[in-house]
């Protein structure tokens, strides 16, 4: 009996709906109330200790209230500032939209200088010159940007220099990636997606399994992310040679982004992974098979 043809139906997100999709951020206040409620606890505190503090006690309490106080108005300005240009990117969802974004984006106050702006602009150059992209995310001062902020771009520029086989500028990124302040599921499961693809690319495949294991495509958290979660377990476990595992990565990933599949069957890519993907995509048709020719 013939064994029958598997077939894969790619269904490639679409930017342009992921753009419309983007939550605005907004202010954290249960987090603001948890504060509030420690702080006059504190201030309790200082205030039952003064027969043995004295002011040593309110001047402590003062200390810690006016600190909190300045994070706080820091955090508010940067969710504005956040919430205004995932306000933009939301209208670019075609060519025309994504113009009149960056227009509008470029034309902010501070724009040049403003990290989380360039990244905004990056994202949408990503989409149709991904070199344009990179060099906008190399101009940005990392070390004056927010922590979280930082480890965005760094993710990206990451990205973007492994989908070109820059994987020499893309591992010192990947190294100081801090998954750990990451609040947002789908953001960490994209840190990880190119910390772990670094890691494996560049001889460190054992490590990049660890850190895969505790992230499942599958997940619904992760459901952005997952095709990013999905190429690098292709190259983390052709590099543990779990090669069963890696052809079912590769089969889930065609699934979900058969243009990332393409890739690995282009001249330069992991020899073992460029036969996997010759396979699958000699399955959709998209890989004519070489055909025999009969001797005269």
């Amino acid at each position: 009996m013939a064994k029958k043809k598997q077939r894969f139906e790619s269904s490639r997100p679409d930017p342009a709906e992921a753009l419309s999709k983007l939550q605005t951020p907004g202010f954290q206040w249960k987090i603001v109330a948890q504060v509030l409620v420690a702080l006059l606890v504190l201030w309790l505190i200082a205030g039952v200790a003064w027969p043995w503090l004295s002011w040593w006690g309110v001047a402590g309490a003062g200390t810690v209230t006016l600190a909190a106080l300045g994070f706080g108005a820091y955090a508010l300005r940067l969710t504005r500032r956040s919430a205004a240009i995932v306000d933009v990117l939301k209208g670019a969802t075609d060519a025309e939209g994504r113009k009149e974004a960056l227009l509008k984006l470029a034309s902010k106050k501070g724009a040049a200088s403003d990290a989380m702006n360039a990244l905004a602009r990056a994202q949408l150059l990503a989409q149709e010159d991904p070199q344009q992209a990179i060099s906008v995310l190399e101009g940005i001062e990392l070390e004056k940007a927010p922590g979280v902020v930082q480890d965005d771009v760094r993710a990206n520029l990451g990205m973007m220099y492994l989908m070109q086989n820059r994987v020499k500028d893309a591992r010192p990124l990947a190294d100081k990636l801090r998954l750990d302040r990451q609040p947002q599921p789908k953001a960490k499961a994209m840190y990880a997606a190119v910390k772990a693809e670094s890691l494996a690319r560049t001889g460190d495949a054992a490590e990049a399994k660890k850190l895969l294991e505790t992230f499942d495509p599958d997940d619904q958290a992760f459901e952005e992310a997952s095709s990013l979660l999905l190429r690098a377990q292709c190259f983390t476990f052709a590099g543990t040679k779990n090669r069963g595992l890696a052809r079912g990565a590769m089969e889930k990933l065609a699934a979900k982004d058969l243009t990332m599949v393409v890739a690995f069957a282009r001249k330069g890519s992991n020899p073992e992974l460029y036969k996997m993907a010759k396979g699958i995509l000699g399955k959709t048709g998209l890989m004519p098979r070489p055909k025999m020719r009969m001797k005269a």
